[in-house]
Formats: structure tokens, C-alpha cells, sequence
């Protein structure tokens, strides 16, 4: 099926999103996204492909990710068995590539900060937040606050992970911001 799927999107940039967290990832990208009129395809394994025109395609795997051909890799916990598959990816992404990866983890982290030619490793962590009357409230660089429907650390790291790749497909500080106090789970 991945290459199926490859064979769909090779004029679209391949956004591939993989480990524990990839759902909540994929959800929060599909919904900032949405939320800003920007087109988008998409594919989860076991699911049809959701595909047209659009110029990303954002796809939800665990396995045969070498197929998919990927620009952008996002990385949430893996187990160690993985790590061998995604050292390949990590080795195969194009020229102007990025490993999005969580920056606490230190096998990813040796993974995604190993040295190769034009692709660059983005780290991300549990976003700056306060918690206020049960509420969880993002804070920006500027110090703005957005409240949110998330809660644990875990999904304060997704929303860092979804804020780092979708600024490298041209989704502004606001548009995030906006779109995310939007989002249930």
C-alpha cells in the first residue's frame, strides 16, 4: 500500500508522521490545517486515502516508511525495534529534509542530530503552558495565551511536534494559535 500511496502523491510534498503519539499528531495537523483553508491530503494505514490536488499529504504510519519517500519525518516515541527503519528514512530524506523529534528522548535525538548533507533536525518539547482554574493555557513567544482542550505532557509535546512542522509548510504564529484553541480531542 505504501507505494500505492507514493505513486499518489509523488508531485506532493510527503509529510510522514510515525511512533506512539502519531494519532494525536496527525489529528492536531488535519485540524490546524482545516481550520486555515489549506488543502491537504491524507492517508492512515488500514484506511483509504483521502487524496486530490492538494500539495501536502500527511500520512499516519508505523511501518514501510522508506516507501513513502518522505521530506518532513515526525517523530514521537518509538520503540527500539524501530530505530533501525528509521535511521534508513532519517538517511534517505531528500535534499532540504527535516526530522521533527522530541528533543527529551535521547536515542531519537542521536537519531535525528546525526550528521547528513541538507537535512535539518528540529527538536520539540512540552510546550511553555500554565494551568488556571483547570484550564490549560498556552503562552507564546510574545507571551500571548491561548486555552486549549489538552491537558497532559504528552499532548503539551504533540502540539509542539504539529507547531514545528506546520511552520515549515507556511502556517503563521496566529494561524496556529487560532486554530489549535479550537481543537477537541
Amino acid at each position: 500500500m505504501a507505494d500505492s500511496i507514493y505513486q499518489q502523491s509523488i508531485d506532493k510534498q510527503r509529510i510522514i508522521i510515525t511512533g506512539a503519539q502519531r494519532g494525536l499528531i496527525a489529528s492536531l495537523a488535519r485540524h490546524i490545517l482545516a481550520a486555515n483553508n489549506r488543502k491537504f491530503d491524507w492517508y492512515s494505514a488500514g484506511q483509504p486515502a483521502q487524496t486530490g490536488d492538494a500539495p501536502v499529504i500527511l500520512i499516519e504510519a508505523e511501518d514501510q516508511l522508506l516507501d513513502y519517500h518522505p521530506h518532513i519525518l515526525i517523530l514521537s516515541e518509538v520503540g527500539s525495534n524501530q530505530l533501525p527503519e528509521l535511521e534508513k528514512v532519517a538517511n534517505a530524506l531528500s535534499k532540504g529534509g527535516v526530522i521533527v523529534y522530541p528533543e527529551d528522548n535521547r536515542e531519537l535525538k542521536a537519531l535525528a542530530t546525526r550528521e547528513r548533507t541538507d537535512i535539518q533536525a528540529i527538536p520539540y518539547n512540552t510546550y511553555k503552558h500554565e494551568l488556571k482554574n483547570g484550564v490549560t493555557i498556552l503562552i507564546t513567544s510574545t507571551n500571548e495565551k491561548f486555552p486549549i482542550a489538552l491537558k497532559t505532557a504528552m499532548e503539551l509535546k504533540c502540539i509542539s511536534a504539529t507547531r514545528e512542522v506546520l511552520k515549515k509548510i507556511g502556517i503563521s504564529s496566529g494561524q496556529f494559535y487560532r486554530a489549535v484553541s479550537t481543537f477537541q480531542p
